[in-house]
């Protein structure tokens, strides 16, 4: 073999190691756009839950308790309050929906996300919101919360808040005293 001869095999490898190479990069640069897009989805969520927290206030129990228990007396306020507080949960749960979907979340987690979303939305009022409001979520994340909802008691949530509540107010005065 002559000197021509190996430089010609030298200069094929060495243009397939090119050739290797960026087809490398090509796909380090498509893992890398999905990386960047998941967490501009995330990150756009968590902002979403930043003002929605705020908006929810220090009487957001009283706003979700009479959404439940007193729904003829909800005030637009308190309604806000309401919608703010299933928002933020949804969109929790719809943020282990893009990792589970982008390998990021185990099954598990994403089971247990679908079954929050479930009880989060276990209320009549709730159900209301959602009817209205889903729209604002990923169509296949709905598509997965419906299904989910199609196989729960549309109303554990409230039907347990008010079993508690019974519970609670059936207890003895304590005889215990303050020290």
């Amino acid at each position: 073999m002559n000197l021509e001869t190996l430089n010609k095999w030298l200069t094929l490898l060495a243009n397939f190691g090119v050739i290797g190479g960026l087809v490398l990069v090509a796909v380090q640069m498509n893992v890398n756009a999905e990386r960047i897009s998941l967490q501009n989805d995330l990150e756009m969520n968590r902002q979403l839950a930043a003002g929605e927290l705020a908006v929810m206030g220090d009487s957001a129990a009283t706003a979700y308790t009479n959404a439940i228990f007193r729904p003829a007396e909800m005030t637009e306020t308190q309604l806000g309050q309401f919608w703010a507080y299933l928002h933020h949960a949804l969109l929790a749960s719809q943020n282990n929906w893009i990792a589970y979907r982008n390998g990021r979340a185990s099954t598990d987690s994403w089971n247990h996300a679908k079954a929050q979303a479930a009880a989060h939305l276990g209320s009549r009022a709730a159900r209301i919101w959602w009817a209205y409001d889903k729209f604002e979520f990923h169509a296949a994340f709905v598509d997965e919360i419906e299904s989910e909802l199609s196989k729960s008691d549309p109303l554990i949530i409230e039907e347990a808040m008010r079993q508690m509540l019974d519970e609670i107010r059936s207890l003895e005065v304590s005889t215990v005293k303050d020290t």
